[in-house]
């Protein structure tokens, strides 16, 4: 073998090793820099939450923190854009699906316009107990009432909130907040709730749907937008996703 060949051999296996340890660094890497952009995300995303808290809080003006808000609570940026909507707009009758901080935020915005009423439909009974305590806290009683609505299926194929429990009495809704029934009640679990509640709705009403990121709620929102061909949809920035649809 000529001096030539042994050379060029040593190169092929000296550029052969190098290119397994470089594929080896990189194998080792890769998953490394995509944590590192998780992370990333995550930490902008907490950034968020954190300034909508903030903002959420001035806004407020309340005599004490609201309470933790992450899980299947509203996120702050979500109830941020409740918030706005129910100072901007100064309903006269918010109703929500589901109950919790969020109804705190929406009794707190009407007592600061000075006028209206948020009714919140919330089909576990010590959940809801749970929220007439919060509300009682806060002093927000003259403008929150929690009504317990189980679910059932006397008006809808999929468990829906017991409409008998909703007042007779009660004015047209200006404001509907879509927060439940929860993702793991059934497919498409909000779907009804436009549906059934439309004819209580006011000619100028608007829905805010939580969760408007997902597969369901994309569907539901266009299922909605069918039901009410007129309604126009907004969504702004949210961490789960958020659908405002002005009915006219």
């Amino acid at each position: 073998m000529s001096l030539l060949t042994l050379l060029s051999l040593v190169v092929l296996a000296v550029s052969a090793l190098i290119l397994y340890k470089t594929r080896k660094v990189h194998l080792a890497t890769f998953p490394l820099l995509q944590d590192l952009a998780a992370t990333r995300r995550e930490t902008e995303s907490l950034f968020g939450q954190i300034h909508a808290l903030l903002a959420l809080e001035r806004t407020l003006a309340l005599p004490h923190a609201l309470p933790p808000m992450r899980g299947w609570a509203g996120s702050p940026d979500f109830l941020l854009v409740v918030a706005n909507e129910v100072l901007r707009s100064k309903p006269a009758v918010v109703m929500e699906c589901s109950s919790g901080v969020s109804t705190i935020v929406v009794a707190r915005c009407l007592q600061l316009n000075g006028k209206g009423h948020v009714y919140s439909l919330e089909h576990d009974a010590p959940y809801a107990a749970k929220t007439r305590d919060l509300i009682h806290s806060y002093g927000l009683q003259e403008w929150a009432t929690v009504i317990h609505a189980p679910l059932e299926t006397r008006r809808t194929d999929t468990p829906w909130y017991a409409e008998d429990a909703i007042p007779a009495s009660l004015e047209p809704i200006d404001i509907l907040v879509v927060d439940g029934p929860p993702q793991n009640t059934a497919p498409l679990a909000r779907l009804p709730a436009l549906a059934r509640l439309l004819h209580r709705m006011s000619a100028n009403a608007v829905v805010i749907m939580d969760d408007a990121d997902r597969d369901d709620e994309i569907e539901i929102v266009k299922r909605w937008k069918s039901f009410v061909p007129q309604s126009t949809e907004r969504r702004p920035h949210c961490e789960k996703g958020c659908a405002i649809l002005h009915m006219s």
